[in-house]
């Protein structure tokens, strides 16, 4: 991993193996990779105006400099941040500043190379250093960011690994590795756990293969477990991950362009886990409970078939009329679940539409929630985190098309309706929340998989997890 190092010393003291970066207010096209004459070496980055330069812009750049250090096969680096001066952070903590400068640095050094067999030859970016007296506050940024991005990257560790190594019995293995030296309690439940349970819809799912189906329950308890039936200001927040650690659709069977990269169908499920990893790593005193229903959507003679009727955990009973839309069974499940922790909020995470695409493209996520605040909340920390939200509508009317005349409920709408896909999924699933209990649901589909302006490496972005964290500090 990334070393992010502090020096009291100036640039001009450090020694000479420090690659100093320079940022310009030249156009962001200009590099400059330059060798002084005391020997040292520079690389100068423009940056465009300085006064144009807002939160978003500023984790771009900062991940532009571990590209451009990364081209240039640059090993170690120092940067100067007192020298920059951008008008429109100035609104941010000195603490916001450093945790997001570490954070994106190593969201960007971050690479998948689990399955190389063969090692690169190039030289690789090993420390970055921060000179100058930094201030307490500036400190305990530098510290939580580095926090923040060492779990994201774990996280993005997991959803990046191929199902068939990342089961859900090696996705409950998994959990319980990241939970290693933290206050987190670590239950994985298996299927005779779940019939027991009578998770219908969880299982149904899951039927179609060899892969045991699972429950991962992680609890931390920062301000202090409710003991008996006395939870009244120790109410937890639930954050609920879709754990489908392979999707092929089910007998409606996938596109082969459309399911290569199904692995990455688990991505809440690693989101949520990693938030409450880094809740507890940086000791919030905050309670908080994490659940992620866990399956391989498979096709075999077993494999749950379209117009199958399935009794979910609820008791209501739900009309499969596409196999394909099978993360919101499982979430169904798990909501349910939920009611026994009496919670304070409750937020759901999944890949769970490719209509989210349709409706946002690739720049931001997808929230759903009746609750007003929470949605202004939920996007405000999305543009001071990083990982963008945008909210859609919950209306009662669209609940009017997922009403079955055979169960309950059916899995998708019962004209098969090509609009409105994202909020159909959200719209199932207000159908299986407690009561009384203000829930949001992330549709983080469109952010399931970097981009090129991302400046990340293919792959996992490990979205969500800042504005998860965001909201948990703040909650």
């Amino acid at each position: 991993m990334l070393k992010i190092t502090t020096s009291k010393k100036s640039l001009a003291e450090l020694p000479a193996k420090y690659c100093r970066f320079v940022l310009t207010e030249e156009a962001p096209s200009v590099h400059r990779f330059v060798e002084t004459v005391s020997g040292v070496t520079e690389y100068r980055m423009g940056a465009g105006k300085w006064a144009t330069v807002d939160a978003r812009v500023f984790r771009t750049l900062v991940r532009s400099i571990v590209q451009a250090a990364k081209s240039h096969q640059i090993e170690a680096l120092a940067i100067d941040i007192s020298q920059l001066n951008f008008p429109k952070l100035e609104q941010y903590s000195e603490a916001w500043l450093y945790s997001t400068l570490a954070e994106n640095l190593l969201l960007a050094d971050y690479e998948f190379i689990t399955f190389k067999t063969k090692k690169e030859s190039k030289k690789k970016l090993s420390e970055i250093v921060f000179v100058g007296s930094l201030s307490k506050e500036a400190e305990s940024g530098l510290k939580r960011g580095q926090v923040v991005g060492q779990y994201t990257n774990e996280a993005r560790n997991i959803a990046n690994t191929p199902g068939g190594h990342m089961t859900p019995t090696a996705l409950g293995n998994a959990a319980k590795d990241l939970m290693k030296g933290l206050k987190v309690t670590t239950t994985v439940l298996g299927e005779k756990e779940l019939k027991k349970l009578k998770m219908g819809a969880l299982l149904a799912v899951g039927q179609g293969t060899k892969s045991e189906t699972k429950f991962i329950i992680a609890e931390y308890w920062g301000a202090g477990k409710p003991v008996g039936k006395t939870v009244k200001g120790k109410e937890p927040i639930v954050l609920i991950g879709k754990g489908v650690t392979y999707d092929t659709g089910g007998l409606n069977v996938k596109p082969s362009g459309s399911m290569h990269d199904m692995h990455l169908d688990m991505s809440g499920g690693s989101s949520v886990l990693a938030a409450i990893a880094i809740a507890a790593k940086l000791g919030l005193k905050k309670n908080i409970v994490v659940l992620v229903p866990s399956a391989e959507n498979a096709i075999s003679d077993d494999a749950m078939r379209a117009g199958d009727i399935v009794t979910s955990m609820s008791g209501k009973t739900v009309e499969v009329l596409h196999t394909d839309a099978e993360g919101r069974m499982i979430l169904a499940d798990a909501l349910t679940y939920s009611e026994r922790y009496s919670p304070k909020v409750i937020l759901d995470v999944a890949t769970l539409t490719g209509a989210a695409l349709s409706a946002l493209g690739q720049f931001a996520s997808a929230i759903m929630t009746k609750d007003e605040a929470l949605s202004q909340t939920l996007t405000k920390l999305g543009e001071v985190s990083g990982d963008l939200v945008w909210p859609l509508p919950l209306w009662d009317e669209y609940k009017a098309s997922l009403k079955s005349h055979r169960a309950d409920v059916s899995n998708i709408a019962t004209n098969f309706s090509r609009f409105g896909g994202c909020i159909e999924g959200g719209t199932f699933l207000s159908f299986f929340v407690p009561k009384n209990v203000s829930w949001a649901h992330i549709d983080m589909a469109p952010r399931m998989d970097s981009i090129p302006s991302d400046k990340l490496a293919k792959g996992s972005t490990g979205e969500p997890i800042r504005l998860l964290v965001a909201f948990l500090e703040q909650a």
